[in-house]
């Protein structure tokens, strides 16, 4: 009886490590630590990665209203999300570009989309290899700060890098 208990807590320990190391290889698809084409953004949780990179605040830029030109503090956030995705190689982030509730929707993704763009284009100049660097836009569909006033629009103009 107890080799078999023994050997059934085996076999549930070696499922348990296998399903582990499959989702880890699910995220990291080529042998230069980038994504795998088959990953959909939208099914990703958080990690310990994505809270340990959240704490450095520098995971955030704004843009100015109908704007995704970055501002002097955009670059020095930027720049400061390099250094960190630069000492962690093993780290692949999504950006997520936001707008504000004003403008149609499809004017928002497109937008959003031209935020998050900016930022990746910079983290590359500054040496985050672009196979590790996924962008989506939100448009105005999944805002930071729920609110119409210019303190609420202003936190929605935004791109949000997070780190997997």
């Amino acid at each position: 009886m107890k080799r078999l208990l023994a050997a059934a807590g085996t076999a549930l320990l070696l499922v348990a490590c296998s399903s582990t190391q499959e989702s880890a290889m699910d995220v990291y698809g080529d042998a230069n630590g980038g994504w795998n084409d088959s990953v959909n953004i939208m099914d990703l949780q958080p990690t310990a990665l994505t809270k340990e990179f959240q704490k450095t605040g520098n995971d955030v830029i704004y843009f100015s209203f109908n704007g995704y030109s970055l501002d002097a503090q955009a670059k020095a956030e930027l720049t400061a999300q390099a250094d960190w995705l630069n000492a962690n190689p093993r780290a692949l982030i999504v950006i997520e570009g936001r707008c504000d509730e004003r403008g149609t929707r499809e004017y928002n993704l497109a937008l959003g989309e031209r935020r998050a763009n900016a930022a990746r284009s910079y983290l590359m100049t500054l040496g985050v290899a672009a196979n590790r660097i996924r962008t989506i836009s939100y448009g105005k569909d999944k805002p930071v700060v729920l609110g119409s006033d210019e303190e609420a629009w202003a936190k929605n103009r935004s791109a949000t890098t997070v780190a997997y």
